[in-house]
């Protein structure tokens, strides 16, 4: 919160030109100039203007219990400014309140998405045809979490992702005697992730949310296929790590949207190679473009 402030201070500084005739004072004797735009039992809401265009740069809030005091220009409709730290029933009468959005919003305590979307897996592959490279590496994913937010900015939760292709090639004769086989054919890749997921938040306005996330687990690997007709099958289990940020965008109190970009890291250090397991160096190794439906109570 105190590094989004500072942010935002510069930039109200650098702005003064458009009419933000609104001021906050915090308790540290900061001043902010923007437009004031909502005030609930916990929070004063307010907006950033550019100066030249009007455009709103940014949408945030801050704690009553960190402001000294604040002033508003237009609270009443005679225009008169008035100052004080906690609102009065006058002053949030005649202040904008957002459809679906009441003036008693607090944030959600748990947060329920449904993810999916394109995985790319940059390692494991090397020395193989591009065309079979393309193939395997490109991959979809479908998924879940599910966060429970001890406070306003930290969460805990858990994470699972399943993620598969499937691929179909011809290996010139070299390759073939290295594979064992020259034809494969229904060759289906499969990844499972559950993990212990560990979340921070922080809210760009009340409908408005960017995540940060640290998730611990464990991988599943399996891949199936024919060569040469004959059933073959490779499989192993790893630690992952995976990390990244989401955006949400909220609807109501309960419902919203949401995009992400993950990266997960893990290597197969042996596999069960058709029933023999040998030591392995497979790089799994991923980047997940995402998007989904989230849930909030």
């Amino acid at each position: 919160m105190k590094y989004l402030f500072s942010f935002l201070l510069l930039v109200s500084l650098v702005h003064l030109g458009y009419s933000q005739e609104d001021q906050i004072i915090t308790t540290e004797g900061d001043t902010l100039m923007c437009e004031i735009t909502r005030i609930t039992d916990e929070f004063i809401h307010f907006s950033v203007f550019d100066s030249k265009t009007g455009i709103i740069l940014m949408r945030s809030r801050l704690p009553l219990s960190g402001v000294h005091s604040y002033t508003q220009s237009k609270v009443t409709p005679s225009g008169e400014g008035q100052e004080s730290k906690q609102p009065t029933s006058s002053e949030t009468d005649n202040l904008p309140v957002e459809p679906d959005f009441s003036d008693d919003l607090s944030p959600p305590n748990y947060r329920l998405s449904f993810n999916g979307g394109y995985t790319f897996q940059w390692g494991g592959y090397e020395g193989l045809p591009d065309s079979y490279r393309r193939q395997v590496q490109s991959l979809w994913h479908v998924g879940g979490e599910l966060h429970y937010f001890t406070s306003e900015n930290f969460g805990l939760g858990f994470k699972y992702n399943r993620i598969a292709t499937q691929a179909n090639e011809d290996f010139s004769p070299q390759l073939g005697r290295l594979f064992g086989f020259n034809a494969l054919r229904d060759e289906k890749i499969r990844f499972n992730y559950i993990g212990l997921s560990f979340m921070g938040r922080q809210f760009l306005y009340d409908n408005e949310i960017v995540y940060y996330f640290l998730s611990l687990g464990m991988i599943e690997y399996r891949t199936d296929l024919l060569g040469d007709g004959v059933p073959y099958f490779q499989q192993g289990e790893t630690f992952g790590v995976n990390l990244g940020f989401k955006y949400d965008f909220l609807f109501n109190k309960s419902i919203g949207v949401g995009i992400g970009i993950e990266i997960n890291l893990s290597s197969l250090s042996q596999i069960n190679d058709n029933g023999t397991v040998r030591p392995a160096d497979f790089n799994i190794s991923r980047v997940d473009l995402t998007a989904g439906i989230r849930i909030f109570n």
